[in-house]
């Protein structure tokens, strides 16, 4: 859970720097009107859930972890993210190319993985001594 909070700080600074430099609009996925800047139910309901699953099952094997992120953000990117601006769920004005965004993605996957390893490190229980 502790790294699925830190993705979702994460994602939110990166809406809101893509809010303020013009990396891309979500106008169209505002499901309240008061979250142009980020979209509450991807980012505190779906990527939050999505983290969980992925680490429940990956976690320890980094290799394994890294494929299934990369595949999920190209999937995403270059199948679900297209389909949805052809029937309007989000605006398909970006100033940054899709491969930029994948990689920005799976950097993001990449730096909550070191995070989970140092909270293992950190929270890690002293073993009992004889």
């Amino acid at each position: 859970m502790p790294v699925a909070l830190f993705m979702t700080v994460i994602h939110t600074l990166a809406y809101q720097a893509a809010y303020h430099y013009g990396w891309w609009k979500e106008t169209g996925s505002s499901l309240f009107g008061w979250d142009k800047v980020v979209p509450v139910p991807w980012v505190y309901g779906a990527y939050l859930v999505i983290v969980i699953w992925v680490f429940s099952f990956t976690f320890g094997k980094f290799w394994m972890y890294l494929t299934v992120n990369i595949l999920l953000d190209g999937l995403f990117m270059y199948i679900v993210y297209p389909i949805w601006q052809r029937i309007g769920l989000v605006s398909s004005e970006s100033t940054l190319s899709t491969i930029a965004i994948v990689a920005m993605m799976v950097g993001f996957a990449f730096t909550i993985y070191l995070y989970q390893l140092w909270q293992d490190k950190v929270l890690k229980k002293p073993e009992a001594t004889k």
